[in-house]
């Protein structure tokens, strides 16, 4: 009878165990991360050397008690994936499903948004010091324009979708048949189009990580002189609250101003960029 005992408590135990283990495991977080040098960079001699790369891997640091998983999309998985539970992407604007997703407090900058031309362009536009206007290049230069594709309403420019609005429907606009969060510039070598927008990194960025000639400049736009805030972004259940709550309580100036060095390895430590970054981001707020 003992032996029968003994065996029947036994079983019991060993059937609890897989609850007990399965009430202990980590929650997992499943990054969400594109192609976009300097930000993210996949392959090549600097693949995992981005800046934001180097952000994501702080911010795991900061949550051990979770699980981590990290997967590449593009803009149209992307929004496919960030609607569901224990989704967070490390570097993204606040304006991406405001009523779903949690959001931490704004952490870094994108600096405005660049015309990216072939140098020859000089010529006719001057040294990259000029300032020129969207609207001229579209409607009285009528020069053409290569974008990533635009996903329904999220717009990959939203400071300068209103004046790309009359355009889209246009052969001035060329969208890129796949979903890439970028422009190669190696297509406006090829003569696909005239000229694409980028940052003041992606020049540099894509000389170092896939080759490309130096044989481009970039210019100031008038109608975007904004730098736009970057969060730690969420899907909005429990756990990501949690997240978003755990990294605000562990946002410091120490990890801003390492941040901040991270980037300026790629824009050459502009000036305006660290201004703009001190005024919006590490000064105190009231």
């Amino acid at each position: 009878m003992r032996s029968v005992i003994i065996s029947c408590l036994i079983g019991l135990l060993m059937g609890a165990l897989p609850s007990v283990a399965q009430s202990t495991s980590k929650g997992t977080i499943t990054w969400l991360v594109w192609e976009l040098s300097p930000e993210f960079i996949r392959s090549g001699p600097k693949a995992g050397q981005g800046f934001a790369d180097q952000f994501l891997t702080r911010f795991k640091q900061q949550l051990p008690e979770y699980e981590h998983r990290v997967v590449w999309t593009s803009i149209r998985r992307f929004h496919r994936e960030a609607l569901r539970p224990g989704r967070c992407t490390p570097h993204i604007w606040g304006h991406f499903y405001p009523d779903q997703f949690a959001y931490t407090k704004p952490y870094f900058l994108t600096p405005p948004h660049v015309a990216i031309f072939q140098k020859r362009y000089e010529k006719q536009f001057g040294p990259p010091s000029t300032i020129l206007s969207l609207v001229d290049l579209l409607a009285k230069e009528k020069l053409v324009l290569m974008t990533p594709k635009q996903f329904k309403n999220q717009h990959r420019y939203p400071v300068l979708h209103p004046y790309l609005k009359p355009y889209l429907s246009s052969d001035q606009v060329k969208q890129m048949p796949h979903s890439a969060n970028e422009v190669d510039l190696r297509l406006i070598e090829r003569g696909r189009a005239d000229f694409s927008l980028g940052y003041p990194t992606t020049i540099q960025a894509q000389m170092l990580d896939r080759g490309i000639s130096n044989n481009f400049v970039a210019y100031g736009l008038k109608e975007h002189q904004a730098y736009k805030e970057i969060h730690v972004g969420c899907f909005g259940d429990r756990q990501g609250r949690d997240v978003v709550a755990k990294l605000n309580a562990q946002q410091t100036p120490e990890m801003l101003n390492h941040f901040l060095e991270l980037y300026e390895k790629w824009n050459n430590g502009h000036p305006l960029f660290r201004q703009a970054f001190t005024e919006k981001i590490l000064a105190p707020k009231e």
